[in-house]
């Protein structure tokens, strides 16, 4: 992680440049940053009569992760419409010398270590299923939704075929009320009541 962070302080965002690394945190095992990218760009607007005034305006865009020796490797938080930039900068900090590669999880297992390692109340009301084999050659896309746990439905209603499960719904009882979507992509999705850093952890434990 040492040589990483002096790679990316080496492409440290400052002054003016258009992009770059600004580090937050630093450990043996972890290191925390953004990726920065300063966009300009001319808004024009029209006033009440029809005139058009320009602007020129800036704006930061800003990709925080945040990289790890042990579990996932890397994470991406709030992360924006596209990571490619993110991933490009990464890449080439390292002299193309480390491979990012995508993360396939199975949700079932990740909500169950989840569950196990936080003690929180909370159910799962809601999967989404795709590939959902119906016979030869036909597949089905399937949401399932319940006021109680819906994982004994959808094994009923999959019974023997073959189908791949896409994301779950947790919903947390109080006082973490809200709900956390997982997907098989490796991504979380909080809407909690009271979010903070002991949730990440949990779900990160879940991920090893």
């Amino acid at each position: 992680m040492k040589t990483l962070g002096r790679r990316l302080k080496a492409k440290e965002f400052q002054g003016e440049a258009t992009h770059g690394f600004v580090i937050d945190r630093l450990r043996d095992d972890l290191l925390e940053a953004r990726y920065v990218e300063r966009v300009e760009y001319t808004e024009t607007i029209t006033d009440p009569f029809g005139k058009e005034l320009s602007f020129e305006r800036v704006e930061f865009r800003q990709s925080h992760f945040r990289a790890t020796a042990y579990g996932a490797g890397l994470e991406i938080r709030d992360p924006p419409r596209s990571v490619q930039p993110l991933m490009n900068r990464l890449s080439e900090a390292t002299d193309f010398a480390v491979t990012i590669s995508p993360y396939t999880v199975d949700v079932l297992a990740w909500a169950a270590k989840f569950q196990s390692s936080s003690g929180f109340s909370c159910h799962v009301d809601s999967l989404q299923m795709s590939n959902l084999q119906l016979e030869e050659g036909v597949v089905a896309k399937v949401v399932i939704k319940g006021d109680r746990d819906v994982r004994q439905a959808c094994t009923k209603l999959a019974a023997n075929r073959k189908y791949l499960l896409e994301r779950i719904q947790l919903r947390l009882d109080v006082p973490k009320a809200g709900t956390i979507v997982l997907s098989n992509t490796g991504a979380a999705t909080l809407s909690v009541d009271h979010p903070d850093e002991d949730i990440l952890e949990h779900l990160r434990t879940g991920l090893l």
